[in-house]
């Protein structure tokens, strides 16, 4: 699935040819292609204890075989949902990849979820198996469905009555396991991201989704056959689609192995991990880079690292420019949603305009548009960032929600369809996407995207709160107030 390395940006979108479609598709092919090779690394873990792990792909091929057959014996088949809630360990590669040997849906889950919030994901997926940790048990305790399985990773505090330790049953299981071939209008993944009212989304993608990434790994993290010494670092969180970009199916569609830490943020220690392991790609939100900054950046040998990437929330010029300066790397920005994968990027081989969103990724076709017609806007005027349809990036759906759906489409008068994602830019003279802002109240924060009605629970539970509002502030400074009164 390798395309050849971006050296031009124009003639890479003027020849874009996506490969050709396989009949059906599993992930777990191309862990098992690169398996191939006993000696090839596919993951370096470790915590803020110290401790680390290494992987190859044929251990994780068969770790995940183990892994598959414990979860049809639980009952996991084709379709099913499983809300999957661990941290960033090693478990969370291997059970993505297990779940698609078996055609399942992995749903996502933040490890900092209330009951609250499992309570709604649970009602609305209908999970057949839960896997988490010891010390996030207890939230689940009264709200697992009868006949859903429960099977806990066993990492950190905690202990989990009644829960199946996965660890052990899977050192019983054995690898033999035939994967399930699946279709592009098959659900494969459920990634629950705020709106601008109402409860989270359920952002459907097919189980097809990891090659979406084909071209984000190929042109914007610039991995690809002549990358094969790259260690590529994403510091997101295991429930958010960065983190699938940038520690698993971004580096190991070009067979590239990822780094992961599981510990608290210390901008410190990410400059020692980055010089320790010798990093060659770091992904991570522009606030992360914010606070690195704050340290003597300098003093660290960053001379391994070659790309600094962020996406999630804008980029500001001075911290882009600061920060190129002392890693002395290039600042690749990127814009995507959840719903329609990273379609604006910047590139290796392309300027850098220090706050600008970047270039449409080649094969990737997004513009701005008038918000009414749907018509292309003139350079350096502001309106919505739109992708033609059809458009293989796109999810499936917003899950079980029809109607939520389709308000995302906007037909032109030519009869082009159009998805639009909410966010407003305008364009330059050369074709780069500056960012604007929002159309609706979505607020964005260390890249998690959180919907006033959040907010306005998050505040209402207090007990001394009688009732609160969140609004947009006239003010565009200071963005979002919320009005409590007590």
């Amino acid at each position: 699935m390798l395309l050849p390395p971006m050296v031009d940006y124009h003639e890479t979108v003027r020849a874009h040819r996506r490969p050709p479609p396989p009949d059906g598709f599993c992930f777990a092919d191309i862990v098992d292609g690169y398996a191939q090779d006993p000696e090839r690394q596919a993951l370096i873990w470790t915590n803020a204890e110290g401790a680390s792990k290494r992987f190859s792909f044929a251990e994780i091929a068969a770790l995940s075989k183990r892994m598959a057959n414990v979860l049809r014996e639980a009952g996991v088949g084709r379709g099913d949902r499983v809300i999957v809630m661990l941290p960033r360990i090693p478990e969370w590669q291997i059970a993505v990849t297990a779940l698609s040997r078996l055609g399942a849906v992995v749903v996502p889950c933040l490890t900092m979820l209330t009951r609250k919030d499992l309570e709604y994901r649970i009602g609305a997926t209908e999970p057949s198996a839960i896997l988490t940790v010891p010390g996030e048990a207890a939230k689940f305790e009264r709200l697992v469905p009868e006949g859903c399985a429960r099977l806990i990773a066993p990492y950190g505090p905690g202990e989990a009555p009644g829960w199946t330790d996965l660890r052990a049953a899977m050192e019983g299981a054995t690898e033999e396991i035939v994967s399930e071939r699946m279709a592009r209008e098959d659900p494969g993944y459920i990634y629950f991201t705020s709106g601008s009212a109402g409860t989270p989304k359920g952002v459907t993608h097919s189980a097809w989704f990891a090659l979406g990434f084909v071209e984000i790994a190929a042109y914007w993290f610039d991995m690809n056959a002549q990358s094969k010494a790259d260690l590529c670092w994403g510091t997101a969180d295991t429930a958010w689609g960065f983190n699938a970009t940038s520690t698993l199916m971004g580096p190991w569609l070009a067979g590239i192995c990822a780094f992961v830490h599981d510990g608290p943020f210390d901008p410190r220690m990410r400059l020692q991990l980055i010089q320790d392991w010798g990093v060659t790609i770091y992904a991570a939100a522009a606030s992360e880079y914010r606070w690195m900054l704050g340290e003597d950046v300098a003093s660290f040998d960053l001379t391994k690292l070659r790309l600094s990437i962020t996406a999630g929330e804008s980029l500001d010029a001075p911290t882009a420019e600061r920060w190129m300066r002392l890693s002395g790397t290039k600042f690749l920005e990127s814009y995507g949603q959840t719903e329609s994968f990273m379609s604006i990027a910047n590139f290796p081989c392309t300027e850098i305009r220090p706050g600008s969103m970047g270039l449409p990724m080649p094969g990737f076709p997004v513009d701005v548009v008038d918000e009414e017609s749907c018509a292309p806007l003139p350079a350096g005027e502001t309106g919505a960032v739109a992708l033609k349809c059809p458009f293989d990036g796109l999810m499936l759906g917003y899950w079980r929600d029809p109607e939520r759906t389709e308000a995302c489409f906007r037909t032109a008068a030519d009869g082009t369809r159009w998805f639009m994602t909410g966010d407003l830019a305008r364009k330059d003279a050369d074709g780069y996407f500056w960012y604007e802002g929002r159309a609706d109240d979505v607020i964005n924060a260390a890249g998690y995207r959180i919907g006033p009605a959040e907010v306005e629970g998050a505040v209402m539970s207090h007990d001394a709160v009688r009732e609160c509002a969140c609004v947009a502030s006239p003010d565009e400074k200071r963005g979002v107030v919320v009005k409590a009164f007590v």
